[in-house]
């Protein structure tokens, strides 16, 4: 097996691990709240990554010594963006929209960062790019109003979840703008990882402080059933640090380019999930949307080929 084929069959992992990610979430609500969950995970997720990282990059706090004010402000601005900015809106979107909906809008990240990082960070695209990540992000638009479109209301508890879950991910958009304009010559992405679950966690158990008093968070945690905690394990270990690792790998063999196109695939691997496991409907607008973006995502990606002829 080539390296290449090595590298596209684990950017087909990531994208069948987050695929599955959206309904896992939506029937750990069953047993969760969303802050509880978040909660949780961020602190699962910190108690592997923090020790990980001191054992394989020691080096890298003596990296925190050479920060200024600003990149400080920054770090922890990033880590807020990344955890609680992004996922909470996602989770909270996700308590009042299906997961396939969740799932396709928020399969639009690559698009949304690369036309982002051409308008904001001058980085260069083509113009047959352009156009087919505006296109895309035309598809995920629909998606977006679908509700509207069926209900005729604006305000919709679906089309409020749909709206959140794009917030989540304009967060996410902002995060990779700015570590990567800032922070990524300095910091290695294992430590700027740790330090965005670690301020997750932060912000989310001074946030569940307000909401659930400790006693009860603490007499939630260890009433759950199994299934309760294998959902949010599936999200610390294999959507999380799994995922992130092979995404990371496989990059270092195939052009960011390619492995992007591989981001839009989650959606259909949540499809069956959610109509199967949690029987949840597949919309008309949801598959038009979806299609729009897979057009988008073909004008973009795909180059026409050199034919040979000339005029």
């Amino acid at each position: 097996m080539s390296p290449r084929t090595r590298a596209r069959l684990m950017l087909l992992l990531v994208a069948v691990i987050w695929g599955f990610a959206v309904p896992v979430i939506k029937f750990t609500f069953n047993y969760f709240d969303s802050v509880t969950f978040l909660t949780y995970r961020f602190f699962l997720t910190c108690l592997i990554l923090i020790p990980l990282l001191l054992i394989t990059q020691p080096h890298t706090w003596r990296s925190l010594s050479k920060l200024s004010s600003r990149e400080w402000f920054l770090l922890i601005l990033c880590g807020l963006l990344g955890s609680t900015l992004q996922l909470g809106l996602l989770f909270w979107g996700l308590e009042l929209t299906s997961s396939l909906d969740g799932s396709i809008i928020n399969a639009t990240a690559p698009i949304l960062v690369s036309l982002a990082g051409y308008y904001l960070l001058k980085e260069k695209i083509t113009d047959r790019e352009k156009l087919g990540q505006i296109i895309a992000f035309a598809g995920s638009i629909l998606v977006i109003v679908q509700p509207i479109l069926e209900s005729g209301k604006i305000f919709t508890g679906t089309f409020i979840g749909n709206l959140l879950v794009m917030g989540g991910t304009l967060a996410w958009v902002g995060y990779v703008l700015l570590t990567k304009r800032e922070l990524h010559h300095k910091l290695t992405p294992l430590f700027l990882t740790a330090n965005m679950f670690f301020w997750g966690f932060i912000s989310m158990s001074i946030i569940s402080l307000f909401i659930t008093p400790p006693s009860q968070l603490i007499s939630q945690l260890t009433t759950q059933y199994l299934p309760a905690h294998l959902g949010v394990l599936y999200m610390v270990i294999f959507s999380g640090i799994i995922a992130y690792w092979l995404y990371q790998k496989a990059q270092k063999t195939v052009e960011v380019s390619e492995a992007n196109v591989f981001l839009f695939l989650p959606p259909v691997f949540t499809a069956p999930l959610a109509y199967f496991w949690l029987h949840e409907a597949v919309t008309w607008p949801a598959v038009a949307g979806s299609l729009v973006i897979a057009a988008g995502v073909y004008i973009s990606e795909v180059k026409p080929k050199n034919t040979g002829k000339t005029h």
